[in-house]
């Protein structure tokens, strides 16, 4: 790592008040990441993502991100007021309480500062704060650690079915130049618990986001990356670290296109037996863009189920990387574990890297990885264009019919219809 780099996040460090409750915590997260440095080419995980070259060009990673003044349209554009959901709403990484509409969430979940938790000494968040996401092997956990500003814990209560979305939205007001935030989330889902969470981005300059997620013995949890109106020079780090419990269900959804550089790292443990994992995703690049995808399902116990499913429509002289890992231990017989990637290049200066991946030490299981990489069916268009319809028509709907099946996975019918409509502008 430069020693420019080094001593400018340093220097950030040194800003932060030591009397807080997370400093020791901060300091090793501090000493791990100067023991990494941030990931180059030569790194297989960031083979095809420069994102340290882009970082250490481009932004100014010492000075704190400062809050300014943003126009109702900025908030409206992100945070889908008009969807009947609880909301959160973040300006560069802290809480607008201006914003922010709970009202009546308390009889289903805790809503709170990592600050105002540790305060209350809240159970669920001393026992689960940090102990998940890998900041000893991932720098950009580390950094995220030593530099976070302030934490959302979100304790979903036991046998609690949450009535409606848990909407966050985070936006970076836009008279921040080139803002550098590092968002932090905590989610335990309690035991027999249903809800669905959705994050929604509307951030500039370089995010580095962490998020934890716990989902305990019995719980379903839903949970969103909305990366649909990220701006055009937007650069984001989204790292999601999942553990499971007995007979829990996860489902993340994962939808981008938008932003200038995205990498997401959504990972999930499954640490104990007749567990399920379904992992969706779907993004649809042009211009330059450049998005990469890597995932990881670590089956530890028996009897668990996973599924993977990532869909990529790739134009223009965009970027697409996928790569994803399945993981079966001695330990997991029985385990189901299936991992599709499906992609469509419909430009010649596209580009796409591909590599689902799977390590098995088990013999009594069924698991299944594959990848795809093809233009629009020739017969299909053919058809739709004997029937009177204009090429540029029967393109545009064969598209959609390619992306519907990871749309049409969503539970959640208002989010399904918003989806739709956002795609259909992004293709036009």
């Amino acid at each position: 790592m430069p020693s420019s780099l080094q001593q400018a996040l340093t220097q950030r460090f040194e800003v932060l008040d030591s009397t807080l409750p997370f400093y020791a915590t901060r300091q090793r997260a501090l000493r791990n990441f100067k023991a990494q440095g941030l990931p180059t080419l030569k790194d297989e995980a960031y083979k095809y993502t420069p994102i340290a070259s882009l970082l250490t060009a481009h932004f100014d990673l010492h000075r704190p991100s400062t809050p300014v003044p943003t126009t109702p349209e900025e908030i409206t554009s992100v945070c889908c007021h008009d969807m009947d959901a609880y909301h959160i709403v973040l300006l560069n990484g802290q809480v607008s309480n201006k914003h922010t509409q709970l009202e009546g969430h308390e009889q289903f979940m805790q809503v709170l500062t990592f600050q105002e938790a540790y305060q209350q000494q809240q159970p669920a968040f001393l026992e689960h704060f940090s102990q998940y996401a890998p900041s000893k092997t991932d720098a950009f956990v580390a950094l995220n650690t030593a530099l976070f500003e302030e934490g959302i814990f979100i304790h979903i209560a036991d046998h609690a079915i949450v009535d409606k979305p848990l909407l966050l939205c985070h936006c970076t007001a836009s008279g921040t130049c080139r803002p550098v935030t590092y968002p932090r989330l905590l989610v335990v889902a309690g035991k027999h618990s249903q809800a669905s969470i959705i994050t929604s981005w509307q951030t500039m300059g370089f995010t580095n986001a962490v998020a934890e997620v716990v989902v305990q013995e019995n719980a379903r949890l839903d949970y969103y990356t909305l990366q649909t109106n990220l701006g055009q020079q937007s650069h984001q780090v989204n790292t999601t670290q999942c553990q499971q419990a007995q007979k829990s269900t996860l489902n993340t959804y994962t939808f981008t296109w938008s932003g200038a550089l995205v990498r997401n790292n959504l990972n999930s443990v499954i640490d104990a037996s007749h567990s399920e994992t379904n992992m969706y995703g779907l993004y649809c690049l042009r211009r330059q863009q450049h998005v990469d995808n890597c995932t990881m399902v670590d089956h530890r116990k028996p009897y668990t189920y996973s599924n993977e499913l990532y869909k990529g429509i790739m134009m223009d002289e965009s970027t697409g990387v996928f790569n994803g890992r399945i993981y079966v231990r001695p330990e997991a017989q029985k385990t189901n574990a299936f991992q599709t990637n499906n992609n469509l290049v419909l430009s010649n200066h596209a580009t796409l890297h591909t590599k689902p991946q799977l390590e098995i030490w088990a013999d009594d299981v069924k698991c299944s990885h594959g990848a795809t990489t093809g233009q629009l069916d020739e017969e299909k268009l053919f058809y739709l264009r004997t029937r009177g319809m204009q090429e540029s028509m029967a393109r545009y709907l064969l598209r959609q019919a390619f992306a519907n099946e990871v749309i049409d996975k969503i539970p959640l019918a208002t989010l399904r219809t918003a989806l739709y409509d956002s795609l259909a502008t992004q293709e036009s």
